[in-house]
């Protein structure tokens, strides 16, 4: 029964971790506040230059700028929540029931806010300095036909800001960090602990795969350092953050919000500040013999 019942080994009093952490969320916050100032006040510094004659829904700049102006599939605030909630969740249910190490569990969550914060700050700064014109631009601008509507001013500012997806890049960097942490725990990809040898962490078990200790069993001696095969079950395992990242992300184009690229590039930022952050928080990121053990 104390198996299933939450908490970790080594938990440390609150002040000690406050000490250790608290300027990692400060800085985290730090960059939240500032991505948001610059969506809320900032206005896109660069002039949009487009081609304005009478036909120009049927010209070819008209069909890729004048989609209908549709309510989002997913809002921001949601796809903020979802990005960050999700992993929080499942990384938090790992700690509790079955790392039980809270610096690596620590390690983790700070690790998916340095990705998310560093990736949303990135974001935004290239909305504010390049930013494009987004599909239902034309529905909102209207140039042949101005709207005497003094409130359409903030649509048009926000029809300005195509490039890059922010859903994107919160998904790939929320959902792109916990399947690089999921592979720490299954081994799908990179270099198998050899022989069943691992570094070991502070807490003493390594998760889902413990070759030392019963969790991880005959199937992990098999599955990861035996003959080298990986069970299909941890392959769909670590594959579903991604379909998630990516399903948030293409629901951007569907819903007219956003072009191919800006969805290409914003995934291509997440995953890039999700690698960073992993190997910013572990020793490791596809390295199966220590990219479970934190750096502090």
């Amino acid at each position: 029964m104390s198996q299933l019942k939450p908490g970790f080994n080594n938990r440390p009093p609150f002040k000690s971790w406050l000490k250790a952490s608290w300027l990692d969320i400060a800085t985290q916050l730090l960059c939240l506040l500032i991505a948001e100032l610059i969506y809320l006040l900032a206005t896109p510094l660069m002039p949009r230059y487009f081609p304005l004659s009478n036909n120009i829904w049927s010209t070819s700049w008209g069909l890729q700028h004048g989609k209908p102006y549709l309510a989002e599939y997913i809002t921001t605030l949601v796809s903020a929540i979802i990005s960050f909630a999700v992993p929080f969740l499942v990384m938090g249910a790992i700690g509790l029931w079955w790392v039980r190490d809270f610096w690596e569990s620590n390690a983790a969550i700070m690790g998916l806010g340095y990705a998310l914060a560093t990736a949303t700050l990135f974001q935004s700064f290239i909305k504010w300095f390049i930013g494009g014109l987004r599909p239902h631009f034309l529905a909102v601008c209207v140039p042949l036909n101005p709207p005497p509507l003094p409130a359409l001013g903030a649509k048009v500012k926000e029809a300005q800001m195509s490039f890059p997806s922010g859903h994107s890049s919160a998904a790939f960097a929320g959902f792109g960090f916990l399947a690089l942490y999921l592979n720490s725990k299954l081994k799908v990809v990179g270099r198998k602990p050899d022989g069943g040898r691992v570094l070991e962490g502070d807490g003493g078990t390594q998760g889902f795969y413990t070759p030392r200790g019963k969790e991880g069993g005959e199937e992990g001696r098999a599955g990861a350092a035996g003959d080298g095969r990986t069970r299909h079950w941890k392959v769909v395992v670590w594959v579903l953050p991604w379909l998630l990242a990516f399903l948030i992300s293409a629901s951007k184009v569907r819903d007219c919000w956003h072009h191919p690229i800006d969805v290409l590039f914003g995934s291509l930022v997440g995953i890039v500040f999700a690698h960073l952050a992993y190997w910013c928080a572990f020793r490791g990121v596809y390295d199966g013999r220590v990219n479970h053990v934190p750096r502090h």
